[in-house]
């Protein structure tokens, strides 16, 4: 099948599931008597259609037609195309607006959305709207608010909405924002507040920018106030509302223009050569000049991965360090697009830390990664306990040995695609020598062979002096990795050695103090080695090619190295001695190694909002701790705000837009408030409860035994009008045990992960129907016929989670619940057929889904193809492109598309700001390449030039690498969806550890302890540092925070969840008369005070770091008393693997 029948297809299924569901919602069960999601194809479209959400009138086929025409004129994704269309929506050329702010309001937003792709509610609730102000001479300017969920927007479209408004002001004649002194200052003083008092700026200027910024805006650029805290100076101003911080604003200022200033002037000059007329931002080359004076003046390089670590996420390495990870350029099918791979049995030998889906924060060159299994890559070299070194290629042999491990001296590979280095703008690192390069030098000189992976001793000596190419990497070794004096100590000892099939090194009780040093060069040039008694032995090739690299080709080991030791100098470097004795060339193994730590663990798991409530059903206080509906019923009536609905009919006053006694549409009742100032749709009363699950019952014919013991409602709803679901679809989520989502719908969130091909096997669906799904041959071009044929994945097709070790519910478990709550949906309240009938995993193969993004307003429509054994969503890079992702440790969440349209509705989302963020107002059914993130265009697609591993070592930019991409294709009019290219092999993508064990470690005592076991075999880690960043970045600021909080407090009732300022002189509840109790207990505060000073006490951290944690042991021993001593159990005097110390 081919990509555009492929699109046809979900398209097909799509039309289907929307008739299904108009079907359904014409019954009046829901808020709206239609599907709420609109269908969107492009981009156009999916901007119209968000905007629309606050300006219907704008959702006019003329619009989408004209950006259309706009981008065949501009270019697809130009800012040229946002700045005219929002022009031409400003001057109501094709609706009208109240006036001519809310014009420029509507185009403002528009192309906004334009700009952000159409996915992200930055549009409607980061830009908040427009106001029109005085200057000090009376003339009228612009005002810009911005609130919180700007961030969604990403920090260039930030800086290019402010150039947008700019535009539209001095098209409309209004004059420039002119700033007093106080207000410049305020800009200052708020942006480092909200930097050093609230959150991290993702770039925080100099004062001096921030000033000079300031001085110069040509609108004022505001906000919501977003924080409780007030700024710390310069508060009352005139122009300025609000004393308190305004989040939004220090947001798209620092973030926004400060930090992407160059890039947005570079893309309004590209606007301005189109013809467009702007100049209040013609400041901004002066100010690039300024930043940049900053950048050459030098700023602090030091990777930050490391700095913010969190106890029991171990780190792998140090920045630099010799022995982490090993940078390896290449892709293999199951990584890319941010997603980096390591070998399964690296995995292994982490004590299970690393899980395929764990997210990695990484030195260089990205921030984060997600982590994939590759074994055809190297894997770790270690020390055992018996001086050994051994080269683990092997996931199960990786677990066996990790018990007996003493060192990881080389962690592995780490394959990092060379797309991401040339989207991050990043020079080339150097590459160590790897058989894919070694493969194209033998190419370039004529030669082959059938698996460069797979090449002996002898073959690859003969290719070499056959060819004049350096010497197989398989055979070369860390020589970069040790100083003179070691190699020197190392010719020695080897001096003394034998030689027959294998290398006898004389290594007895006397002459091991004697040729440590030796013995530890050995060590550190990854030569596997066996300790015995008296010898150590190097084995078959691996002493062949250790003596050949030393250039030593007889059997007279002594005289040879005598020779050798003649021909180098008494000082100099390593490698460079090698290559001297060497017959051939011996390139650096070692390249470029990579720190790195480890993030948030993977996640697959039904998603649950506080109280885990089945339905959107308010219950009030009268449904107790629980939030149960048959507490409620007991109680006789629930009091809450509820939608106003009235029955002309049958004068029934209810709750639900449809009477629930005669079925007629019911009149939504409009009211003054307590205040008579506005009108309202909803007024609090109290309903009587058993009413609505009587008819509940009915309805669903569901029997008490059915129902878990509570049935749980929410205590209130949060959207505007108050509006509830209908209380039977609670029950029938009850009985499948599902849960509800804010909007109505159900989640499962999931770690993203990219992959481009897989096989029948590793997704566990039947070859039959995946012909079915138009899979018919594999990449070969073989027809399919066996589960181990390579297929090459569709854009809409996804992978779902189906790990038996994670512990959560999974996928395929959660999934066929679901298909079973709308089959029941569908027949028992809005009386249609079932639709899925599913009674297992297989049945829902090929069933369509929805997929969103956090902080993304736009679904994607997915095909599901089968089910891995790892906690993550795999889908092909286009897929996490069009939900504006990338793969760096990000997740998603996926919908069954049908519950979707029956259950969502906007009535639903919360009135407050950011409400809509994380909702499908936009459903996307089609990809188009051009359309979706544009990391996407740097994504590579063809093989590997032998120019990146020369370049690599010159240090040229990685932009002068010549690779096939997505970008390139899409210039030369190429299909991007196909025949994707990858470079390194993966036997299985389900290989290696599926579930980190900082997920089943139960306590933190022990994710801790198992994390510095770890950290104290990596060569690469400072254990002493990696406690000293536990102790300050995590387990102080936690204590003392909590120690803080603890007096500052609220009270709590235990049984109505009633909260006190302090609590009642009654020592009860006022309201219940329940039991009240802290909300911040003696235990939260002290739960890492033992673990800190352990810590400190056991690695040597600075006395000023001890002393700190004493003195905080003192405070709080003053507030509670100290412990007492106690008697403890004889387990304590044991090792934990239970054997006596």
């Amino acid at each position: 099948m081919k990509v555009n029948e492929h699109f046809e297809d979900i398209r097909e299924g799509v039309d289907k599931y929307y008739q299904i569901a108009e079907a359904a919602r014409k019954k009046g069960i829901d808020p709206v008597e239609k599907v709420e999601v609109p269908l969107a194809i492009s981009l156009a479209e999916k901007a119209i259609g968000l905007i629309s959400v606050l300006y219907p009138q704008i959702n006019d086929k003329r619009v989408v037609n004209r950006i259309l025409d706009l981008e065949k004129e501009y270019g697809q994704l130009s800012i040229s195309v946002a700045f005219k269309i929002a022009e031409e929506i400003a001057k109501e050329k094709y609706c009208k607006f109240e006036n001519l702010l809310q014009a420029i309001d509507a185009g403002t937003r528009v192309g906004f959305a334009y700009v952000t792709l159409g996915v992200v509610s930055s549009p409607i609730e980061g830009f908040t709207g427009l106001k029109i102000e005085k200057t000090r001479d009376g003339k009228e300017y612009f005002k810009a608010y911005f609130s919180g969920p700007i961030r969604s927007a990403g920090t260039t479209a930030g800086c290019v909405v402010l150039m947008l408004i700019d535009y539209l002001r001095e098209n409309f004649g209004f004059a420039k924002y002119d700033p007093t002194e106080e207000e410049v200052k305020r800009y200052v003083t708020e942006n480092y507040d909200y930097h050093e008092r609230v959150t991290n700026l993702q770039y925080l200027p100099t004062e001096d920018e921030i000033a000079f910024l300031a001085k110069n805006l040509p609108i004022q650029i505001a906000g919501e106030p977003t924080e409780d805290r007030e700024v710390s100076n310069y508060k009352d101003l005139d122009r300025i509302e609000t004393n308190y911080i305004r989040g939004g604003m220090c947001l798209i200022f620092s973030e926004g223009l400060a930090q992407k200033a160059k890039k947005g002037l570079r893309l309004l000059k590209g606007a301005k050569e189109k013809g467009f007329s702007s100049t209040g931002w013609d400041f901004l080359e002066d100010y690039v000049k300024l930043h940049e004076k900053r950048e050459k003046k030098g700023s602090d390089d030091s990777p930050t991965y490391i700095k913010d670590l969190v106890a029991g996420r171990p780190v792998f390495g140090h920045p630099g360090s010799s022995g982490s990870f090993r940078l390896r350029y290449g892709r293999s099918r199951n990584c890319g697009f941010s997603a980096m791979a390591v070998h399964p049995a690296t995995m292994a030998i982490t004590d299970s830390f690393i899980s395929a889906g764990t997210q990695l924060k990484i030195e260089k060159p990205t921030k984060g990664c997600v982590v994939a299994p590759c074994d055809g890559i190297d894997g770790p070299i270690v020390k055992m306990r018996d001086g050994s070194v051994k080269k683990v290629s092997d996931f199960n042999e990786g677990k066996k040995l990790y018990p007996n491990v003493s060192e990881i001296i080389y962690l592995g590979d780490i394959l990092v695609p060379l797309g991401d280095v040339i989207n991050r703008n990043y020079t080339l690192m150097k590459q160590g020598f790897v058989e894919e390069w070694w493969d194209l030098e033998l190419k370039e000189k004529g030669g082959s062979v059938k698996d460069c992976f797979d090449v002996n001793f002898d073959t690859a000596l003969s290719l070499s002096k056959e060819h004049g190419i350096p010497l197989h990497p398989k055979f070369i070794f860390y020589w970069s990795q040790i100083d003179y004096g070691f190699f020197l100590a190392l010719l020695d000892w080897v001096a003394r050695a034998k030689f027959e099939d294998n290398l006898v090194i004389p290594y007895n009780k006397e002459e091991r103090e004697r040729f440590a040093k030796g013995k530890r060069a050995l060590e550190l040039i990854g030569v596997e080695h066996e300790v015995y008694v008296e010898n150590v032995i190097i084995k078959g090739d691996e002493a062949r090619a250790f003596l050949f690299n030393l250039g030593i080709n007889g059997r007279d080991v002594e005289k040879e190295i005598d020779l050798t030791i003649r021909k180098i100098p008494k000082e100099g470097k390593t490698l460079e001695a090698v290559n001297l004795v060497c017959g051939l060339e011996i390139k650096d193994k070692a390249g470029t190694f990579i720190g790195a730590r480890m993030g948030r663990p993977e996640k697959a798991k039904l998603r649950k909002l506080t109280g885990s409530p089945h339905v959107l059903f308010p219950v009030g206080a009268e449904g107790g701790r629980l939030r149960s509906i048959q507490a409620a019923v007991e109680a006789g009536s629930v009091k809450a705000d509820f939608s106003n609905f009235y029955c002309d009919s049958c004068k029934n006053e209810t709750v639900y837009p449809s009477c629930e006694n005669c079925g007629s549409k019911c009149r939504l009742v409009e009211e003054k408030d307590d205040y008579n100032q506005r009108i309202r749709k909803y007024k609090e009363k109290r309903i009587d409860v058993k009413h609505y699950y009587d008819i509940a019952k009915k309805i669903t014919g569901t029997r008490i035994e059915e129902l878990p013991v509570a049935v749980k409602g929410v205590r209130g709803t949060s959207n505007e009008g108050h509006e509830c679901e209908n209380m039977a679809k609670g029950f029938l989520r009850a009985k499948y045990d599902l849960h509800v989502n804010k909007d109505g719908t159900i989640r499962y969130d999931i770690t993203e992960m990219p992959i481009t091909h897989f096989t029948p096997t590793e997704i566990g669906t039947k070859i039959e129907k995946l012909k079915s799904l138009g899979y018919e041959k594999d990449i070969y071009g073989k027809e399919l016929e066996n589960g181990d044929q390579i297929l090459e994945l569709f854009p809409h097709d996804i992978i779902l989670p189906s790990c038996p070790d994670s512990g959560d519910e999974m996928a395929e478990d959660v999934f066929v619940k679901v298909a079973g709550f709308v089959d029941d949906e569908l027949e028992k309240l809005y009386g249609q057929e079932r639709y899925f009938n599913a009674k297992t995993k297989d049945d829902i193969i090929g069933t369509l889904f929805a997929c969103i993004a956090p902080h993304i307003c736009t679904a994607v429509v997915g095909r599901l193809i089968g089910f891995s054994k790892t906690q993550s969503l795999l889908a092909s890079p286009f897929m996490h492109a069009a939900m504006r992702r990338d793969c760096d440790g990000d997740e998603a969440a996926v919908m069954l598309l049908m519950d979707m349209l029956l259950n969502f509705s906007r009535k639903f989302l919360p009135a407050h700001r950011g409400g809509t963020q994380d909702a499908p107002l936009v459903l996307n059914s089609k990809i188009n390449a051009g359309e979706v993130d544009d990391q996407i265009l740097d994504f590579e697609v063809g093989p590997y030039p032998i120019e990146l591993y020369r370049f690599s070592e010159e240090g040229k930019h990685s932009s002068e690498v010549k690779l096939e991409t997505v970008g390139s294709r899409m210039k030369e009019g190429k299909n991007p969806f196909s025949h994707i290219f990858f470079t390194h092999s993966c036997l299985n993508i389900n290989q290696g550890v599926v579930n980190s064990s900082y997920k089943s470690l139960p306590t933190m005592d022990e994710k801790v302890g198992k994390m510095m076991k770890l950290c104290e075999k990596i060569r690469a880690v400072e254990t002493s540092d990696v406690a000293r960043l536990i102790i300050e970045r995590h387990f102080i600021r936690d204590t003392r925070g909590n120690f803080r909080k603890f007096s500052m407090q609220v009270f709590r009732c235990v049984g109505c969840n009633e909260k006190f300022r302090r609590p009642p002189l009654i020592g009860k509840c006022t309201k219940c008369g329940g039991r009240i109790i802290f909300t911040i207990s003696e235990g939260s505060i002290i739960k890492y005070l033992q673990k800190a000073l352990e810590l400190a006490r056991t690695y040597n951290v600075s006395p000023y770091l001890l002393e700190c944690l004493e003195l905080v042991e003192k405070d709080i021993e003053s507030m509670f008393g100290k412990e007492k001593e106690k008697q403890e159990a004889l387990g304590k005097w044991f090792t934990p693997q239970g054997k006596k110390l």
